[in-house]
């Protein structure tokens, strides 16, 4: 009996949101709350556009009432109209309005576009929009566009995130409209987010210990090259200072040697250049005797000659004379 109850109640209240649906469809409807009490039950409605919900001098609204006593039987209904905080993050009234701008004859993915835009603008955490039936051609195709973050299943997706759904009738037929808003990030994510950053946070510091403990070490390297080159240099200078000490202490302890042996290669130089000196002098008399006793020599053989022809001229004198 108690089950039969409840399943009485849970289809009133989809009686009653199908019924609210078509006759506050102009005042672009979003969503009912029922809340039964022992002496009345009241019911907020929640619309875009409440001027219209409430007509002229109340009138929609008592048209409303006497239709809830009367058909759906409900003791003494109270209503209470209220308008969208903020119908940029209503997933109903979005739908309605993607479904209404589609048939003017808009582009579905132009509209997707817009709209995420005005509901991340809003301030919502994630958004889904899906658009599926005839949109373009005889074939049916689904258009679904995800921004930002939206938990699909579980008990986080039944309570917080809002769906709304619309139709739209085409020439080639008719359309669905599915919006999912996530408006807000409930505690539990909140929290999950928080240990996340804190982990990401840590590991972050711990790699910046680790980078930090790496030029560290190599600069101690560095350090400790630096300092074993300069032992090393210091080393150097050290033995060749002491070969530098070492000969200046040798050419100390035999200067006189030294010298001795200087002045006699000075001497020596002198006498190999005396004798040279000599002996080019010598070469230079010899030649000139030479060229001497040659001149005289050649005297004598043309003076011999020049006799020899006078004798032969004679000669050939004579002999002709006496012919």
């Amino acid at each position: 009996m108690i089950e039969k109850k409840f399943i009485q109640q849970n289809v009133k209240s989809l009686e009653l949101e199908r019924y609210f649906r078509k006759t506050l469809e102009k005042a672009d409807y979003s969503h009912t709350d029922i809340k039964i009490t022992p002496l009345s039950t009241k019911i907020t409605i929640v619309v875009g556009k409440p001027g219209i919900a409430i007509g002229k001098g109340g009138k929609t609204i008592k048209e409303l009432t006497n239709t809830l006593t009367n058909k759906y039987k409900i003791k003494n209904p109270q209503l209470d109209i209220q308008t969208a905080e903020n119908p940029d993050l209503d997933s109903f009234i979005i739908a309605k309005n993607i479904a209404g701008s589609l048939e003017r004859g808009l582009k579905p993915g132009r509209l997707i576009n817009i709209y995420l835009r005005k509901i991340t603008f809003a301030g919502a955490v994630g958004a889904e929009i899906t658009i599926s039936g005839k949109i373009s051609g005889s074939r049916g195709r689904t258009e679904k566009v995800l921004i930002g973050y939206i938990k699909k299943c579980g008990d986080m997706a039944q309570e917080y995130v809002k769906e709304g759904l619309a139709t739209a009738t085409l020439k080639q037929g008719v359309v669905g409209v599915k919006v999912k808003i996530l408006p807000f990030l409930p505690r539990s994510l909140q929290i999950e987010k928080e240990i996340k950053k804190l982990f990401s946070k840590k590991k972050a510091e711990e790699k910046k210990k680790e980078e930090v403990t790496k030029k560290e070490a190599e600069s101690k390297k560095e350090t400790e090259k630096q300092k074993t080159e300069e032992v090393v240099e210091k080393e150097d200078k050290k033995k060749t200072e002491k070969k530098e000490t070492k000969k200046e202490k040798e050419e100390t302890k035999i200067p006189t040697k030294k010298t001795e042996s200087s002045s006699k290669t000075k001497t020596e130089k002198k006498k190999t250049a005396e004798k040279k000196d000599k002996e080019v002098k010598k070469e230079e008399t010899e030649t000139k005797k030479k060229k001497k006793t040659t001149t005289k020599k050649e005297i004598k053989k043309t003076e011999k000659k020049a006799a020899e022809k006078k004798k032969t001229v004679a000669k050939k004198t004579t002999e002709s004379k006496k012919k």
